[in-house]
Protein backbone atom coordinates (compact mmCIF):
# COMPACT_ATOMS: atom_id res chain seq x y z
CA UNK A 1 0.00 0.00 0.00
CA UNK A 2 1.62 3.71 -0.96
CA UNK A 3 2.09 5.92 1.94
CA UNK A 4 1.03 9.42 1.66
CA UNK A 5 4.13 10.19 1.11
CA UNK A 6 5.02 8.36 -2.02
CA UNK A 7 1.28 9.09 -3.51
CA UNK A 8 2.24 12.99 -3.55
CA UNK A 9 6.03 12.63 -4.31
CA UNK A 10 7.00 14.36 -7.72
CA UNK A 11 8.44 12.18 -10.25
CA UNK A 12 11.42 14.46 -10.94
CA UNK A 13 13.45 16.80 -8.77
CA UNK A 14 15.61 19.02 -10.58
CA UNK A 15 18.61 20.43 -9.17
CA UNK A 16 19.87 23.69 -10.23
CA UNK A 17 23.55 24.82 -9.55
CA UNK A 18 24.34 28.25 -10.15
CA UNK A 19 27.11 30.67 -8.89
CA UNK A 20 27.44 34.55 -10.35
CA UNK A 21 25.75 33.55 -13.74
CA UNK A 22 23.51 36.38 -14.45
CA UNK A 23 21.05 36.60 -16.88
CA UNK A 24 22.03 33.19 -18.32
CA UNK A 25 19.84 31.62 -15.87
CA UNK A 26 16.85 33.15 -16.93
CA UNK A 27 16.80 30.96 -19.82
CA UNK A 28 17.36 27.60 -17.86
CA UNK A 29 14.42 28.62 -15.46
CA UNK A 30 12.08 29.55 -18.28
CA UNK A 31 12.82 26.21 -19.91
CA UNK A 32 12.44 24.45 -16.44
CA UNK A 33 9.10 26.13 -15.71
CA UNK A 34 7.69 25.23 -19.32
CA UNK A 35 7.01 21.93 -18.53
CA UNK A 36 4.23 20.30 -16.86
CA UNK A 37 4.59 21.31 -13.59
CA UNK A 38 2.99 18.50 -11.90
CA UNK A 39 6.15 16.19 -12.74
CA UNK A 40 8.27 18.10 -11.28
CA UNK A 41 9.87 20.12 -8.05
CA UNK A 42 12.83 22.62 -8.59
CA UNK A 43 15.82 23.01 -6.35
CA UNK A 44 18.21 25.77 -6.72
CA UNK A 45 21.85 25.46 -4.82
CA UNK A 46 23.13 29.14 -5.04
CA UNK A 47 26.94 29.55 -4.24
CA UNK A 48 26.08 32.77 -2.42
CA UNK A 49 26.26 34.93 -5.76
CA UNK A 50 27.34 38.96 -5.60
CA UNK A 51 25.75 39.29 -8.82
CA UNK A 52 22.06 40.02 -9.95
CA UNK A 53 21.54 35.64 -10.50
CA UNK A 54 19.60 35.94 -7.20
CA UNK A 55 17.17 38.34 -8.99
CA UNK A 56 16.06 36.46 -11.60
CA UNK A 57 16.01 33.08 -9.66
CA UNK A 58 13.19 34.72 -7.60
CA UNK A 59 11.61 35.81 -10.34
CA UNK A 60 10.47 32.44 -9.32
CA UNK A 61 10.28 32.34 -5.81
CA UNK A 62 7.12 30.64 -4.22
CA UNK A 63 7.58 27.95 -7.34
CA UNK A 64 10.70 26.77 -5.93
CA UNK A 65 12.88 25.98 -3.32
CA UNK A 66 16.11 27.73 -2.74
CA UNK A 67 19.41 27.92 -0.95
CA UNK A 68 22.29 30.47 -1.17
CA UNK A 69 25.35 29.62 1.06
CA UNK A 70 28.78 29.03 -0.27
CA UNK A 71 29.60 25.92 -1.16
CA UNK A 72 33.06 23.76 -2.27
CA UNK A 73 32.29 23.63 -5.77
CA UNK A 74 28.85 22.45 -7.83
CA UNK A 75 29.41 18.48 -6.47
CA UNK A 76 28.85 19.89 -2.80
CA UNK A 77 26.01 21.89 -3.78
CA UNK A 78 24.59 18.76 -5.93
CA UNK A 79 25.33 16.75 -3.09
CA UNK A 80 23.29 19.00 -0.63
CA UNK A 81 20.69 19.43 -3.09
CA UNK A 82 20.68 15.40 -3.17
CA UNK A 83 19.47 15.57 0.57
CA UNK A 84 16.20 17.79 -0.29
CA UNK A 85 15.15 15.69 -3.58
CA UNK A 86 11.49 14.61 -2.60
CA UNK A 87 11.03 13.49 -6.71
CA UNK A 88 11.20 9.50 -7.71
CA UNK A 89 14.11 10.57 -10.06
CA UNK A 90 17.11 13.03 -9.92
CA UNK A 91 18.25 15.60 -12.35
CA UNK A 92 21.13 17.79 -12.69
CA UNK A 93 21.59 20.58 -14.69
CA UNK A 94 23.80 24.13 -14.55
CA UNK A 95 22.85 27.41 -15.31
CA UNK A 96 22.74 28.41 -19.27
CA UNK A 97 21.27 24.93 -19.83
CA UNK A 98 17.84 24.49 -21.24
CA UNK A 99 15.51 21.09 -20.96
CA UNK A 100 13.80 20.75 -24.27
CA UNK A 101 10.29 21.63 -24.54
CA UNK A 102 8.15 18.93 -23.09
CA UNK A 103 10.64 16.61 -22.46
CA UNK A 104 9.90 15.91 -19.14
CA UNK A 105 6.18 14.41 -20.46
CA UNK A 106 8.15 12.04 -22.84
CA UNK A 107 10.56 10.97 -20.17
CA UNK A 108 8.41 10.00 -17.88
CA UNK A 109 6.81 7.37 -20.46
CA UNK A 110 10.30 6.02 -20.33
CA UNK A 111 11.00 5.40 -16.04
CA UNK A 112 11.15 2.01 -14.50
CA UNK A 113 9.39 2.26 -11.18
CA UNK A 114 10.24 -0.49 -9.32
CA UNK A 115 14.04 -1.07 -9.49
CA UNK A 116 17.03 1.20 -9.11
CA UNK A 117 18.13 2.68 -12.60
CA UNK A 118 19.87 5.25 -14.75
CA UNK A 119 17.69 6.59 -17.59
CA UNK A 120 20.18 8.73 -20.29
CA UNK A 121 19.61 10.31 -23.10
CA UNK A 122 21.08 12.67 -25.45
CA UNK A 123 22.13 16.57 -25.92
CA UNK A 124 23.02 19.19 -28.07
CA UNK A 125 26.37 21.13 -27.32
CA UNK A 126 25.57 24.46 -28.42
CA UNK A 127 29.09 25.67 -28.84
CA UNK A 128 30.20 23.36 -31.39
CA UNK A 129 26.53 22.59 -32.83
CA UNK A 130 27.20 18.65 -32.15
CA UNK A 131 25.04 15.95 -30.68
CA UNK A 132 26.70 14.43 -28.17
CA UNK A 133 25.03 10.72 -26.36
CA UNK A 134 24.37 7.25 -27.25
CA UNK A 135 24.15 4.12 -25.84
CA UNK A 136 27.23 3.59 -23.23
CA UNK A 137 28.52 0.47 -22.07
CA UNK A 138 30.85 0.38 -18.83
CA UNK A 139 33.69 -0.18 -21.04
CA UNK A 140 33.16 3.55 -22.47
CA UNK A 141 33.91 5.22 -19.15
CA UNK A 142 37.34 4.19 -20.13
CA UNK A 143 37.53 7.76 -22.17
CA UNK A 144 34.22 9.05 -22.57
CA UNK A 145 31.28 10.03 -20.22
CA UNK A 146 27.50 10.63 -20.44
CA UNK A 147 26.34 14.36 -20.63
CA UNK A 148 24.92 15.09 -17.34
CA UNK A 149 22.62 16.70 -18.55
CA UNK A 150 20.90 13.87 -20.12
CA UNK A 151 20.53 12.45 -17.04
CA UNK A 152 18.02 11.04 -14.77
CA UNK A 153 19.03 8.92 -11.64
CA UNK A 154 16.26 7.05 -9.82
CA UNK A 155 16.73 8.39 -6.03
CA UNK A 156 17.94 5.00 -4.79
CA UNK A 157 20.76 5.20 -7.10
CA UNK A 158 22.47 7.61 -3.94
CA UNK A 159 21.73 5.07 -1.44
CA UNK A 160 23.71 2.30 -3.51
CA UNK A 161 26.37 4.29 -5.02
CA UNK A 162 26.85 7.63 -2.03
CA UNK A 163 27.14 10.70 -3.19
CA UNK A 164 29.43 12.94 -5.70
CA UNK A 165 33.12 12.59 -4.59
CA UNK A 166 34.08 15.65 -3.57
CA UNK A 167 38.14 15.27 -4.32
CA UNK A 168 36.48 15.63 -7.86
CA UNK A 169 36.48 19.14 -8.81
CA UNK A 170 35.61 18.80 -12.15
CA UNK A 171 34.82 15.45 -13.06
CA UNK A 172 32.82 13.55 -10.31
CA UNK A 173 30.09 12.51 -12.26
CA UNK A 174 32.85 10.74 -14.63
CA UNK A 175 33.67 8.19 -12.07
CA UNK A 176 30.00 7.99 -10.50
CA UNK A 177 28.34 7.21 -13.99
CA UNK A 178 30.93 4.61 -14.36
CA UNK A 179 30.32 2.88 -10.63
CA UNK A 180 26.90 3.22 -11.28
CA UNK A 181 27.55 1.26 -15.00
CA UNK A 182 29.80 -1.38 -13.24
CA UNK A 183 26.91 -1.80 -11.05
CA UNK A 184 24.61 -4.70 -11.42
CA UNK A 185 21.90 -3.70 -8.58
CA UNK A 186 21.45 -0.66 -10.86
CA UNK A 187 19.40 -0.73 -14.04
CA UNK A 188 20.62 0.91 -17.34
CA UNK A 189 18.44 2.06 -19.96
CA UNK A 190 19.45 4.58 -23.22
CA UNK A 191 16.30 6.69 -24.45
CA UNK A 192 16.30 7.88 -28.06
CA UNK A 193 15.06 11.71 -26.94
CA UNK A 194 17.13 15.02 -27.11
CA UNK A 195 16.86 15.70 -23.12
CA UNK A 196 18.97 19.17 -23.41
CA UNK A 197 21.12 22.36 -24.63
CA UNK A 198 23.89 22.72 -22.64
CA UNK A 199 26.68 25.45 -23.23
CA UNK A 200 29.79 24.22 -21.26
CA UNK A 201 32.79 21.94 -22.57
CA UNK A 202 36.32 22.10 -22.89
CA UNK A 203 37.46 18.65 -21.93
CA UNK A 204 41.46 18.91 -22.69
CA UNK A 205 41.60 22.08 -20.54
CA UNK A 206 39.51 21.16 -17.87
CA UNK A 207 41.03 18.48 -17.34
CA UNK A 208 43.96 20.51 -15.65
CA UNK A 209 41.89 21.36 -13.49
CA UNK A 210 41.56 17.85 -11.70
CA UNK A 211 44.61 16.71 -10.89
CA UNK A 212 43.39 14.04 -8.31
CA UNK A 213 40.98 12.69 -11.11
CA UNK A 214 43.90 12.28 -13.66
CA UNK A 215 45.85 10.48 -11.00
CA UNK A 216 43.01 8.25 -9.53
CA UNK A 217 41.03 7.46 -12.48
CA UNK A 218 43.10 5.41 -14.55
CA UNK A 219 44.34 2.97 -11.61
CA UNK A 220 40.18 2.35 -11.27
CA UNK A 221 39.92 1.52 -14.70
CA UNK A 222 43.25 -0.78 -14.54
CA UNK A 223 41.88 -2.20 -11.65
CA UNK A 224 38.25 -2.96 -13.62
CA UNK A 225 39.35 -3.56 -17.00
CA UNK A 226 43.01 -4.69 -17.07
CA UNK A 227 45.93 -3.27 -18.18
CA UNK A 228 45.00 -2.46 -22.15
CA UNK A 229 42.35 -0.28 -21.11
CA UNK A 230 44.04 1.43 -18.50
CA UNK A 231 46.57 2.62 -21.55
CA UNK A 232 44.14 3.61 -23.33
CA UNK A 233 42.54 5.34 -20.45
CA UNK A 234 45.71 6.96 -19.40
CA UNK A 235 46.92 7.97 -23.42
CA UNK A 236 43.55 9.87 -23.35
CA UNK A 237 43.67 12.09 -20.69
CA UNK A 238 47.31 12.67 -21.55
CA UNK A 239 46.19 14.21 -24.88
CA UNK A 240 42.15 14.20 -25.85
CA UNK A 241 42.82 15.62 -28.86
CA UNK A 242 45.79 13.89 -30.28
CA UNK A 243 44.59 10.42 -28.68
CA UNK A 244 41.63 10.71 -30.92
CA UNK A 245 43.41 11.46 -34.39
CA UNK A 246 45.65 8.50 -33.45
CA UNK A 247 42.87 6.22 -32.02
CA UNK A 248 40.70 6.48 -35.36
CA UNK A 249 43.45 6.36 -37.62
CA UNK A 250 44.29 9.83 -38.44
CA UNK A 251 47.72 10.12 -37.50
CA UNK A 252 48.46 11.21 -41.15
CA UNK A 253 46.18 14.33 -41.23
CA UNK A 254 47.24 15.44 -37.34
CA UNK A 255 51.01 15.58 -38.66
CA UNK A 256 49.73 17.66 -41.91
CA UNK A 257 47.52 20.17 -38.87
CA UNK A 258 51.09 20.71 -37.17
CA UNK A 259 53.03 21.09 -40.64
CA UNK A 260 50.27 23.82 -41.95
CA UNK A 261 50.30 25.48 -38.36
CA UNK A 262 54.53 26.33 -38.03
CA UNK A 263 53.92 28.79 -35.15
CA UNK A 264 52.53 25.86 -32.70
CA UNK A 265 54.75 22.70 -34.59
CA UNK A 266 57.45 23.10 -32.34
CA UNK A 267 55.92 23.18 -28.88
CA UNK A 268 52.72 21.29 -29.88
CA UNK A 269 55.27 18.54 -31.09
CA UNK A 270 57.52 18.75 -27.66
CA UNK A 271 54.49 18.53 -26.00
CA UNK A 272 53.47 15.06 -27.86
CA UNK A 273 56.80 13.58 -28.46
CA UNK A 274 57.17 11.61 -25.35
CA UNK A 275 53.67 9.45 -26.01
CA UNK A 276 54.49 9.12 -29.93
CA UNK A 277 55.84 5.60 -29.27
CA UNK A 278 53.14 4.79 -26.65
CA UNK A 279 50.44 5.73 -28.95
CA UNK A 280 52.42 3.94 -32.12
CA UNK A 281 51.54 0.81 -29.86
CA UNK A 282 48.53 1.29 -28.93
CA UNK A 283 47.00 1.90 -32.30
CA UNK A 284 48.67 -1.65 -33.13
CA UNK A 285 46.99 -2.31 -30.05
CA UNK A 286 43.62 -1.63 -30.94
CA UNK A 287 43.92 -2.78 -34.62
CA UNK A 288 45.02 -6.19 -33.32
CA UNK A 289 41.78 -6.25 -30.38
CA UNK A 290 39.34 -5.19 -33.41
Amino acid sequence: MSSPETVNRKIFSIILATYNCGRKVENTLDSIFSQNRDLFELIVFDGASTDDTLDFIKKYEGDLTLVSERDAGVYDAFNKAIDLAGGEYLYFIGAGDCLRPKILEQVKEFLPHHNPSLVYGYCYFVRQEIYNGREFTAADFVRDNLCQQGIFYHRAVFDIIGKYDLRYKVFADWFFNLKCFIDDKINKQYIPLLIADYEEGGLSSNLKRDPVFLKEFPLFVRKQFGTFKYIVCKAFLTNPYIFNYIYYGHSRLLWEYLNSKLSLRKPLISIAKPYVQDYRRLKKAVRNKT
